[in-house]
């Protein structure tokens, strides 16, 4: 008896000291991270987003660019890699996803495309964009750029999805729900994850962009350890515990998208595999143009930013650079398409 309650008091204490250097943690990377672009309310939400105007403005009305990032990441990302180079032309709006970065989570549900479009589409309206759009959005981004064309299809001009998540894995994975289900919990979230990532920080960039490496001091100037801290990562936990039932009910629509489309694959990327997504979603959409990068991860957004730069400006009918790479207008038979058990 008395050994059975040593042993929950020492647990006790572990989960005291864990949960009390997690909140120092994330307490200063908020402080070393302060928030960088501005704040409007969209929904009641506080939402904070990247506002970048054309370095370059055109006598011509060009479209403005909406950037959404991947899970696990903030506006950072989608600026280091594409908003910079994009903004030379074209005003470039990055929004931190709801739960992420600095935008609150809000109410609704965050694993719902429709629920995150919705603020965002009011981040767009309280900053005087009512279109025409070029929505580009990068892994569970690309879903939610996606489910974006679908409501607004007035206001989008253009769409470009960067290794998308847009259909189930075959069979699903059924333990990876269970794990989901199991760090959701605060005793876990809240004390144990963000000191083991914070530990784990070079290893969590380098998984995400292999094969190939990340841009140098990537965690830092990406700012990836506020996007692993409890109150982040637990958004994010939520969007990959109702991701498989989103994706199943998006599946019927990815036909009815109607705006020129461009689905960016890396050939290499083991996170989102482009046999299950991007080709698949190519077949889906009428017309859709694939854009195949050989040997490219899952951060291709990075290393093969200019490529992917000029289909943006292509979209906007601004000057872009050409792309030499395999761009398949119907790359894929509905027969010779991937086998989806």
């Amino acid at each position: 008896m008395i050994t059975a309650v040593v042993l929950v008091l020492i647990a006790a204490a572990l989960l005291f000291g864990s949960g009390w250097l997690s909140c120092s943690i994330a307490r200063k990377l908020e402080a070393r991270f302060p928030p960088r672009g501005l704040f409007v309310s969209a929904n009641g939400v506080r939402m904070h987003l990247l506002d970048l105007p054309a370095a370059q403005p055109s006598d011509r009305t060009l479209p403005t660019v909406l950037l959404v990032h991947g899970a696990n990441l903030c506006s950072e990302d989608m600026r280091m890699a594409l908003g910079e180079r994009l903004s030379r032309k074209l005003r470039v709006i990055i929004p931190d996803r709801p739960g992420q970065g600095y935008s609150a989570p809000g109410l609704g549900p965050l694993a719902s495309p429709a629920y995150q479009v919705t603020l965002i589409r009011e981040v767009l309206r309280e900053r005087g964009v009512s279109g025409p759009l070029i929505v580009v959005g990068h892994s569970f981004g690309g879903l939610i750029a996606l489910r974006y064309a679908l409501d607004n299809p007035d206001t989008v001009k253009g769409l470009v999805v960067i290794n998308p998540t847009t259909h189930p894995r075959p069979h699903g994975i059924r333990w990876i729900q269970r794990v989901f289900d199991v760090l959701m919990k605060p005793s876990i979230n809240y004390t144990v994850l963000p000191p083991m990532f914070m530990a784990m920080m070079g290893r969590v960039a380098t998984r995400i962009f292999r094969p190939e490496p990340p841009p140098p001091d990537y965690a830092e100037r990406s700012r990836l350890g506020l996007a692993l801290m409890a109150k982040r990562f637990s958004g994010s936990l939520q969007e990959y515990s109702g991701l498989r039932d989103q994706l199943t009910d998006h599946v019927p629509r990815y036909p009815a998208v109607r705006v020129p489309t461009v689905i960016v694959a890396g050939s290499a990327d083991p996170v989102v595999p482009p046999q299950i997504h991007a080709e698949a979603l190519a077949q889906a959409i009428p017309g859709a143009r694939l854009v195949r990068i050989a040997g490219a991860g899952h951060m291709a957004h990075h290393a093969h930013a200019e490529v992917i730069a000029a289909e943006i400006e292509r979209l906007a009918g601004c000057a872009g650079g050409q792309t030499t790479l395999r761009a398949v207008e119907r790359p894929l038979q509905a027969a010779a398409a991937p086998q989806r058990a």
